[in-house]
Formats: structure tokens, sequence, C-alpha cells
């Protein structure tokens, strides 16, 4: 279980740092766009309901 939560501490890490630079780079909005664009009308609808 060690060894387990060790690479998973890692890879928050890594996605942590992803998510920073797409931040800071401003490239988060396109990523939003594109994925509001392919989602499905009905979870759009759903999420953005209250």
């Amino acid at each position: 279980m060690l060894a387990s939560g060790a690479g998973a501490k890692q890879l928050m890490g890594g996605v942590l740092l992803v998510v920073g630079l797409l931040i800071l780079t401003g490239a988060d909005k396109r990523v939003e766009t594109w994925l509001v664009e392919v989602s499905p009308a009905w979870l759009t609808a759903l999420t953005t309901r209250f």
C-alpha cells in the first residue's frame, strides 16, 4: 500500500502541475470550450441548471 500511495502522490503532483501550467498559459479556457462543445446537451443543461 505504501508503494501505491507513493505512486498516486506523484501522479497527483503531475496532474496539479499540468493544470497549473494550463491556467498560467490561458490554455484552460480552450480546453473548457472544447469540453463543452463535445459534451452532450443534457450534461451541459444538468451542470448549468443551478
